[in-house]
């Protein structure tokens, strides 16, 4: 019998309100009002294999990650496969949970355990640690998004990237794209990009970072992060994706919106945090 285990939002009323109308309310926002959101508007109108969105405070970074989430909504995707950095540091090398459902204030949503498990006896580092996901909130805040987006129902697939070097995310990317090939699936890489410096040097970095991204050039994006010191927190994560996508047949990166945590509470004067959402095509 299944373990139908429930991980509970435990970042909902920090990240993101635990108030069910409050948070629909501020989603609303995000996607429909906001100076920095889409106006629930797509550009795009093509096949995307996968999106890059931030982690930050949906009052920061909510309407950056919204123009992302409204370029997908009319795919009807079955299955997300969401990759984020492990920010404690505390879970496997890679860690996934592949039984049950994660809970938020807009219901509830099924693992799909036919990936993780395919995952999990395809490589012997990709190990179940819940303890890690409940405590990790860069995959959680990006499921009220697709709740409020999506219109069908949807499984996910959590993973979480400790160890985040270039061989690692090339033989995650190269897994994910093995085991969703002939599925209805999206791939999300949660990161928010450099952080805690000034503005405009925020700003400078991740052009080059994103312009490296966007070429789905993972060499080129590694020797960017370390040539410019940068704190990407994600950045193993957003290497997986880059491969699954290319391997699945995207040929580009599309920059969708970029800001800084100062750009949107217009703060120019102390250290801020990037934020991007990039679409592949």
């Amino acid at each position: 019998m299944r373990d139908l285990s429930c991980r509970s939002p435990y970042y909902a009323g920090s990240f993101y309100p635990k108030d069910k109308h409050e948070l629909i309310t501020l989603l609303h926002l995000c996607f429909k009002e906001s100076l920095f959101g889409p106006k629930n508007k797509q550009t795009l109108n093509t096949k995307i294999f996968g999106i890059i969105v931030p982690h930050g405070a949906y009052k920061y970074s909510g309407a950056i990650s919204a123009n992302a989430f409204v370029e997908i909504a009319s795919q009807n995707i079955d299955t997300f496969i969401l990759i984020g950095p492990d920010h404690n540091g505390i879970g496997k090398r890679i860690s996934v949970t592949s039984e049950g459902y994660w809970q938020t204030p807009l219901g509830d949503i099924l693992i799909d355990n036919t990936i993780t498990n395919d995952l999990k006896k395809s490589c012997n580092f990709i190990e179940e640690d819940k303890i890690a996901h409940q405590i990790e909130y860069s995959l959680e805040i990006q499921i009220p998004f697709i709740q409020y987006s999506a219109r069908n129902s949807f499984t996910i697939v959590p993973l979480l990237v400790r160890d985040q070097d270039i061989q690692t995310s090339i033989l995650l990317g190269n897994l994910i794209a093995k085991y969703s090939a002939s599925k209805n699936v999206m791939i999300i890489a949660s990161s928010c990009l450099t952080h805690y410096e000034l503005n405009a040097s925020v700003h400078k970095k991740d052009a080059q970072l994103i312009q490296s991204i966007e070429n789905l050039d993972i060499e080129a994006f590694y020797q960017y992060l370390l040539n410019l010191k940068t704190s990407v927190c994600g950045y193993g994560a957003i290497a997986s994706l880059m491969r699954a996508v290319k391997i699945l047949g995207s040929k580009k990166g599309v920059l969708l919106r970029y800001s800084t945590s100062g750009d949107v509470t217009s703060d120019n004067k102390n250290t801020v945090v990037g934020y991007a959402s990039i679409a592949f095509i």
